[in-house]
């Protein structure tokens, strides 16, 4: 295939996936009772009906994608499918259209803060009264599935046929800082009251307990870093916990953080009625100072933990 070649597949792929996310933004818009009436009917409930759009996502752009990769480098499968063109045109079609629908929907059963889900009858409004919280799951199977996927094109498409397990490594390693960000905005999200009934329960109040957040993000990282650039001496079975260990706290203690910050249109503490900062704005002064601290303690952590390691090593040397 020469460059003209790809280029044109290029500008009509491009044409096609512009046309298929505004026909999936109407499409989704024309749909809003049914979308409802299949959510209610689903075998297991919305929960498992949002689940299905993910897998029927990542399936479509599966499919798809290697359609066209076994026409652009039949050398590198493992086996040489023949596709006809019709066929391989056809997968196309159908596996984009099924993963830009299945997107276009889950993002739409996504949750809108500024508005009242009483006051409206589209999805993401029945969902927040009915089933609040399940768009994550729709979401998070489409993100999993689709890296899945990744390994799957990546291992059967890698450039060195002896190395395909190797090839898979960059591939985890981003999937796997995806799925921490996601996690982390996830646990945000969903804990936010529960985070708020912790800060004020804690001995000291809010202002202690995120400033212990703010140094536990930093000090977990460091932990995890540490223990694993000390395998050796630690061996797998002790590096591993501790990586884990430093990991999951660093995730949670961020979470919290962003569970603080106030919401983008942020009413003020008479008018607001729920959330981590409203609660903390009508209980104590100045909460943007304290939410702020938190944040600071995650620098000042960080450096004192990096000037530590500068010494230890300079001593080692």
């Amino acid at each position: 295939m020469d460059r003209t070649q790809e280029n044109r597949i290029a500008r009509i792929l491009t044409v096609v996936m512009a046309v298929g996310i505004v026909g999936s933004i109407l499409l989704f818009i024309a749909l809003r009772d049914e979308l409802i009436a299949w959510a209610q009917g689903w075998p297991g409930g919305p929960v498992a009906f949002l689940v299905s759009l993910g897998l029927v996502g990542a399936l479509g752009m599966f499919a798809s994608v290697a359609a066209w990769l076994f026409h652009i480098w039949p050398d590198r499968a493992p086996w040489q499918p023949r596709l006809h063109p019709a066929i391989r045109y056809a997968t196309t079609v159908v596996g984009g259209t099924a993963a830009v629908l299945s997107t276009v929907f889950l993002i739409g059963a996504m949750p809108t803060r500024d508005r009242d889900p009483r006051g409206c009858e589209e999805l993401s409004c029945w969902l927040e009264l009915h089933e609040p919280g399940s768009w994550v799951w729709g979401l998070v199977t489409l993100g999993v599935a689709s890296w899945l996927a990744s390994l799957v094109l990546v291992y059967l498409f890698a450039s060195d046929s002896e190395g395909r397990w190797a090839a898979l490594i960059p591939e985890a390693l981003i999937g796997a800082g995806l799925a921490l960000l996601f996690t982390v905005l996830t646990l945000s999200l969903r804990y936010e009251d529960a985070y708020s009934n912790l800060a004020h329960a804690w001995p000291g109040g809010p202002q202690l307990f995120l400033i212990v957040a703010g140094a536990l993000v930093s000090l977990g990282a460091g932990g995890a870093v540490w223990a694993w650039t000390h395998r050796g001496r630690l061996t797998p079975w002790g590096a591993v916990p501790l990586v884990l260990a430093g990991v999951t706290a660093t995730a949670a203690a961020l979470s919290v953080l962003i569970a603080a910050l106030p919401p983008r249109r942020y009413p003020g503490p008479v008018l607001c009625d729920e959330g981590f900062y409203c609660r903390l704005d009508q209980t104590h002064d100045q909460a943007g100072l304290i939410v702020g601290l938190g944040w600071l303690a995650l620098p000042i952590t960080a450096a004192l933990i990096g000037y530590a390691a500068f010494r230890a090593a300079k001593r080692s040397r």
